[in-house]
């Protein structure tokens, strides 16, 4: 790979990181429901268990770009 600014063949390709998106799912209605419905039924115990962690997914985005190492110029491959 040639660098166009320079013409220097000593070149080297990274990977670069855009952005991350990270998207959580909720617990439903069913489950507010069902779990009032225990607490009522307990007479209160059921609210000493914790609530349900909701789960989320994290997604990331990457492009390559090319640096001279002799003139640092950089562009995207």
């Amino acid at each position: 790979m040639v660098c166009p600014r320079c013409g220097s063949n000593n070149v080297d390709v990274q990977i670069v990181q855009d952005s991350a998106v990270t998207r959580t799912k909720k617990t439903g209605c069913l489950w507010g429901i069902g779990r009032l419905f225990l607490i009522i039924c307990t007479c209160g115990l059921w609210l000493l268990i914790g609530k349900r962690k909701s789960k989320s997914t994290t997604t990331y985005s990457n492009h390559k770009v090319a640096v001279c190492k002799t003139c640092g110029n950089s562009w995207d491959i």
